[in-house]
């Protein structure tokens, strides 16, 4: 098979849409793979149920998931059997029960499903850096169209219904136009799923004399268009964290060990995660407890970091998924007693939960991080 095939098996990947619209499942399940090959967890070609796969499966599910849709991974682990690339290896002691099974739950998964695995191109194209990311961007076409996906982020962020609005018409229309009229472009950039080709397109938007023109007179508005729709692609692609990756893995100076730790905390698991859930014992905001729903997140930005300050645990807060977010735009971040800073441009902060009384409890380590968050990342 060839990857052509790959990226139409991944854009027809048949999600649940009885409720009318794509339900993410089978996508998170294949995004956590994913993930998961990257980083060296999955070496050989066997998937197995375990809490790590389940684990990512939930990350990427708190991000794409709508209303009432249920956190199971169990359900595309099963039914991802429908796309034709994806098989599970049955005991054949258990052959019986499993041709039995009237409908997917954890425990039969667990105790009747010995692993899954992929056809063994599939799975060494996922393997390369260079393909995985084109099929990653594939899995996307399954989902709702771009726009949509890109307006429910923003909303998840505390954007009001008026700058959503005016963010998507600046997107799809004026920008779009612009860089039409000057022979760049005749594409929508809502319609762009690939982090580079979007890059690569809206770079040469600060050259086009109307663009600046009117995006002196908007205050701004048309680039703060464009810089929101990156931060969402970069989100959805992973653009950032395949990079640090890449980087980690080619950097001779660090050890083997070393690596797989780099790797595991960049990808919010391993230690650096088992250590943040040890020392604030839920979400260090809301407190929380539910740790399927926290992300590992680091206070100064994995990329300004040295490497002992990327796996040090004062580094990090335990959040929310949405509030996660917040923090890492720099729409949060806390003053040196430990109360909550709202940035003036997170419109509706009590969407995320939040409220101007919020803290969490410091120590003496937490400081200088806090203090390079608040004084490069926070926006004032």
């Amino acid at each position: 098979m060839t990857l052509a095939y790959y990226l139409d098996t991944f854009q027809s990947l048949r999600p649940d849409r009885s409720t009318g619209r794509a339900r993410p499942h089978k996508v998170c399940m294949m995004f956590a793979v994913m993930d998961l090959i990257e980083q060296g967890h999955i070496s050989d070609n066997k998937i197995f149920y375990d809490d790590v796969l389940c684990s990512r499966f939930s990350w990427h599910f708190l991000r794409l998931k709508q209303d009432n849709d249920a956190d199971s991974p169990f359900l595309p682990f099963y039914h991802l059997c429908s796309s034709s690339v994806w098989h599970l290896q049955i005991s054949p002691h258990n052959q019986v029960a499993f041709k039995q099974i009237k409908s997917a739950s954890d425990a039969n998964i667990r105790k009747l499903v010995d692993y899954a695995y992929l056809d063994e191109e599939l799975f060494t194209l996922l393997k390369s850096p260079y393909t995985s990311s084109i099929l990653r961007n594939a899995l996307s076409a399954n989902l709702d169209s771009l726009e949509d996906q890109y307006a429910r982020w923003a909303k998840s962020l505390g954007k009001s219904d008026k700058t959503i609005k005016n963010y998507v018409g600046a997107l799809k229309n004026s920008i779009t136009n612009w860089l039409d009229d000057v022979g760049v472009s005749k594409q929508s950039l809502l319609s762009i799923g690939s982090y580079i080709e979007y890059e690569n397109i809206v770079s040469k938007a600060y050259e086009v004399r109307e663009f600046v023109d009117k995006d002196k007179r908007g205050n701004g508005m048309y680039s703060a268009a464009i810089k929101s729709y990156r931060a969402f692609l970069s989100d959805i692609t992973q653009a950032e964290v395949q990079h640090d990756i890449e980087e980690i893995i080619l950097d001779k100076s660090i050890s083997e060990t070393q690596k797989t730790t780099m790797v595991n905390t960049r990808l919010g698991q391993g230690k650096f995660r088992e250590e943040l859930i040890n020392y604030w014992r839920g979400c260090a905001i809301t407190g929380f407890q539910n740790y399927s729903f926290l992300i590992a997140s680091h206070i100064k930005p994995w990329s300004k970091s040295e490497n002992n300050e990327r796996l040090d645990p004062f580094n990090g807060l335990l959040l929310l998924a949405n509030i996660d977010k917040a923090f890492d735009l720099g729409y949060v971040s806390f003053d040196d007693k430990g109360r909550i800073l709202i940035s003036e441009h997170l419109e509706e902060y009590g969407a995320l939960g939040l409220n101007a009384d919020m803290k969490i409890n410091l120590v003496s380590q937490h400081q200088d991080y806090l203090a390079f968050h608040r004084e490069m990342q926070f926006k004032q």
